[in-house]
């Protein structure tokens, strides 16, 4: 079978092959971005808007960047958390339209904590009989399972929605951190740790506190994955993941297969996931030349990244450059700060080779390829989830816990307002047959 199935798809390759400038010859917009970078336009949004450069004359042109999240800059959403967890906050400001005062934030976050719970032997019986290598395509399998605990599972009225979103996304905390210890249990055959969320803690604090053997952690490491959080609770409606949620969702499908349909999104290495390939360039490079290692010997590696002869030979400097922010990016700003702080008490000196490594390849791309560019927010993500000792199974997972409000606001405003199934066109190039 092998034999014959692979003698067909060479063939497909060489019979069926789409050359390259057939997309310009129709104008056809490869991964719908522009020609000159741009994202083509796909829908209209109040929740959130990303800033990264401004159009003149049909060219990009660099500025500072900026992530509004409902009209908030996120600086101001993380300023606004003062002391405090302010991811709960940020998750009614998503969902609602606006910063929740005081009163409204103690009653959201109450909802929340009442929904933390799985319902009764889920966790047996979905989560712990279900181990998977995949904890992403585990936790899309237990998000898909609830809809069989919902009594009205396909009711997608605006106020369900909401309703049903908000207690899903108060059940991640859980479902991310059991899904890790099945796989750790049955699959890499260690011991089973098993906690049960406490309505008292924020959602950063079970996420540390559920994951954790021992269930211990600091407020200093708390705060610090707090940041992460609302730092990736929505990044626009354009993104990959949220994209895919809108062109489900205008199916009227159910919420719990549009989160699935995200969640497989963010799964993928071009979407999620690039934390650990800074890690991963980070390591070889600290292991090569060392942390004391000069801003000389710094520069010749990253020289050697670009002319594609070190790491994975990809001539990506990972954690450096984005699609849409140019000069800098808020979210990254937010989490050197918290990285920086968070050293301390872990790793100075790796933070501060991170700093430099990260000032000398913006320098290094701008004089070898004129490239206005900055560090994006992957890049000290990675480092700190490092530090919190949250294992490579999390990131990911992490991620689509802290989004997963983000895609329920975009699906339920596309659902409000454009309310259209989403079905573009494709220019067919094959073989003509006569009538």
């Amino acid at each position: 079978m092998d034999d014959f199935l692979r003698k067909e798809y060479i063939n497909l390759i060489n019979d069926e092959s789409i050359d390259a400038d057939l997309y310009d010859k129709y104008d056809v917009k490869r991964g719908l971005r522009n020609n000159n970078g741009t994202g083509v336009l796909v829908g209209l949004t109040r929740v959130a808007e990303v800033s990264g450069y401004e159009v003149e004359n049909n060219v990009k042109k660099p500025k500072q960047g900026n992530l509004y999240y409902r009209g908030l800059d996120v600086r101001e959403v993380a300023n606004l958390a003062k002391n405090d967890f302010g991811y709960e906050n940020t998750c009614f400001l998503l969902l609602f339209g606006h910063y929740p005062n005081k009163e409204e934030s103690v009653k959201f976050k109450e909802i929340l904590s009442n929904e933390y719970d799985l319902p009764d032997g889920f966790l047996e019986n979905i989560i712990l009989k279900n181990p998977s290598k995949s904890l992403m395509n585990h936790i899309s399998r237990c998000i898909l399972s609830l809809y069989s605990f919902d009594d009205n599972p396909d009711d997608i009225s605006g106020y369900e929605l909401i309703r049903k979103g908000i207690s899903l996304i108060a059940k991640m905390p859980v479902i991310v951190s059991y899904s890790l210890q099945a796989k750790t249990h049955y699959l890499d055959h260690d011991s089973l740790h098993i906690h049960y969320p406490k309505k008292e803690y924020s959602f950063a604090e079970n996420l540390l506190y559920l994951s954790r053997n021992d269930g211990k952690f600091t407020e200093l490491e708390a705060k610090t994955l707090d940041m992460c959080l609302i730092v990736h609770a929505d990044h626009g409606g354009g993104n990959n993941s949220a994209f895919v949620g809108t062109v489900v969702s205008s199916t009227l499908t159910d919420i719990y297969s549009m989160l699935a349909a995200s969640l497989a999104s963010l799964k993928g290495p071009r979407h999620g996931g690039a934390n650990m390939a800074v890690l991963d360039m980070m390591r070889n490079v600290i292991n090569d030349i060392g942390l004391d290692a000069t801003d000389e010997e710094i520069v010749n590696v990253i020289n050697k990244i670009l002319d594609k002869n070190y790491n994975d030979n990809s001539g990506l400097i990972y954690g450096i450059g984005h699609a849409i922010y140019t000069l800098s990016d808020p979210r990254a700003e937010l989490l050197r700060e918290k990285a920086e702080k968070l050293s301390a008490t872990k790793n100075p000196k790796k933070f501060e080779f991170y700093h430099r490594f990260e000032k000398l390849a913006i320098k290094t791309l701008q004089d070898r390829k004129g490239m206005s560019c900055c560090c994006n927010v992957d890049f000290y993500s990675g480092l700190i989830y490092e530090m919190l000792d949250i294992p490579r199974d999390l990131f990911i997972p992490i991620f689509a816990a802290a989004r997963l409000v983000g895609w329920i606001s975009h699906d339920i405003e596309n659902l409000l307002y454009s309310n259209k199934i989403v079905r573009p066109a494709t220019k067919y190039v094959g073989k003509k047959f006569k009538d």
